[in-house]
C-alpha cells in the first residue's frame, strides 16, 4: 500500500513573498513613528516633565526668567533647545533628537543643575514615546506595514 500527499503551498508561499517585501519597505512607516516621536517629545516639554513633572524652578530664578523674557516655562528661555527637537528617518530607522550641545546637560543635570529629562533615556525609560502607550503605538504602527496584503 502507497500513500501520496500533495500540498500546495502557493498561497503560503505569496504571503511570506508578502511579509518580506513589506518588512524591507518600512521608509513611510518609520516616517509617521519618528513624526509621532517628536510630537510626544514635544509634549514632554509642553507638560514640563512626563510621566514625573520637572522640579520647579527656584523663586529667585522664575522672577528673573519673568522679568527678562516674560516666560514662566521651564526649559523655555531663548526656546532654543525646544525648536532644536528634529526628526528624520530612513527605511529602517525612526529618530528623534536634539543638536543643541546643551540639551545633555538639561536631560542628564550637571553638579550644580538639575536634571530635567525631556527624551527618554536609560534612566528614564518609562518616558514618552516610549512608555507602554508610546510602544504599543510602534508596534501597531509597525504591524500594520509588515502585513499590509498577507
Amino acid at each position: 500500500m502507497k500513500f501520496s500527499v500533495t500540498i500546495d503551498d502557493k498561497e503560503l508561499q505569496k504571503k511570506l513573498k508578502n511579509l518580506k517585501d513589506n518588512s524591507k519597505n518600512l521608509k513611510s512607516t518609520m516616517a509617521d513613528i519618528s513624526v509621532y516621536m517628536k510630537k510626544q517629545v514635544m509634549d514632554n516639554f509642553e507638560a514640563e516633565g512626563r510621566p514625573q513633572r520637572w522640579k520647579s524652578l527656584s523663586k529667585k530664578y522664575l522672577e528673573y526668567k519673568l522679568s527678562v523674557k516674560g516666560v514662566s516655562k521651564i526649559l523655555e528661555f531663548h526656546g532654543k533647545l525646544k525648536q532644536s527637537i528634529s526628526s528624520s528617518s530612513t527605511k529602517n530607522e525612526a529618530r528623534t533628537f536634539t543638536g543643541v550641545k546643551y540639551g545633555v546637560h538639561q536631560q542628564t543635570g550637571t553638579g550644580k543643575m538639575i536634571a530635567r529629562p525631556f527624551m527618554p533615556d536609560k534612566k528614564n525609560e518609562d518616558m514618552p514615546p516610549f512608555d507602554k502607550l508610546g510602544m504599543e503605538y510602534i508596534k501597531r504602527k509597525l504591524t500594520e506595514a509588515v502585513m499590509k496584503g498577507v
